[in-house]
């Protein structure tokens, strides 16, 4: 590992305490953006670092932190065995040369290290917040998708009852067949009109969810095996992606004409 102060100067191009534009950064190469890392580790550089531990960066800066802090430590078990095999060679001598610069050498790559170490623990603290943000976007995508569904769900039965369906009410009802969400730690794909028969229909006269749709279609999918299909972690995962609200969003256009309504016969 080359010694810090030897590329210090060379590295430290950007040490700035603005923040920069983010689309910028994402376009730098990974050598370009590890010497941006390294050249502004210090407390001088937080505009800067705001940047970096955002989401489009977060992931390669905390890769380029990982590995460095792994050469550190191998250069410093490196150096350190060599010492020892000289010591044993030629004895213990605190004042020669050789002590000197190793002495000064270790002590400024235990300064980059801990530099290092401090702005790692950003990045992990960064994706802790990240981690929870995401997981409350996910709950409240799952239940706009419980909203529509039971609301969809609503229309078939009250449309069912009293008139003859229309096409475009037999589409908006064949999107609780389409749409799924994952269930359970491997995601397995409940289309939503299974979720509303039981797991979004708890109330009072329903106190557990049951295991036996849980079971099915996990095996229908092969996503678990029988162990984790009677499991008691019955935690629903992450909400479904984007493209499923499209889907609703896209499916409750059609509906029951209203003058039919007046003019139906019971």
């Amino acid at each position: 590992m080359t010694s810090p102060s030897a590329t210090g100067n060379r590295r430290r191009t950007a040490a700035t305490d603005v923040l920069p534009d983010i689309a910028k950064l994402t376009q730098l190469s990974d050598e370009q953006l590890e010497e941006l890392v390294l050249a502004n580790l210090g407390p001088d550089a937080a505009g800067l670092w705001e940047s970096l531990i955002a989401p489009p960066l977060l992931g390669r800066v905390r890769a380029i932190l990982v590995a460095t802090q792994h050469r550190i430590d191998n250069d410093l078990r490196t150096r350190r065995s060599r010492r020892s095999e000289r010591r044993s060679k030629l004895g213990l001598d605190l004042t020669s040369p050789y002590e000197q610069r190793y002495d000064q050498w270790r002590g400024r790559v235990t300064v980059f290290k801990r530099l290092v170490e401090t702005r790692l623990s950003q990045t992990r603290a960064a994706t802790a917040d990240e981690n929870h943000r995401a997981a409350a976007l996910n709950h409240r995508h799952r239940n706009a998708v419980r909203m529509l569904a039971k609301a969809i769900d609503c229309h078939r039965r009250a449309v069912g009852t009293a008139f003859d369906p229309e096409p475009a009410d037999r589409a908006l009802w064949q999107v609780l067949d389409d749409v799924t969400v994952p269930l359970g730690p491997q995601g397995v794909s409940v289309p939503v009109r299974d979720m509303l028969d039981t797991y979004w229909s708890f109330d009072e006269n329903h106190p557990s969810p049951p295991l036996n749709l849980f079971s099915q279609h996990a095996q229908k999918d092969t996503a678990m095996d029988s162990a984790e299909d009677d499991g008691p972690d019955m935690t629903e995962p992450p909400a479904p992606w984007p493209e499923d609200l499209e889907v609703f969003a896209e499916a409750v256009r059609p509906t029951t004409n209203p003058v039919r309504a007046t003019d139906g016969k019971d």
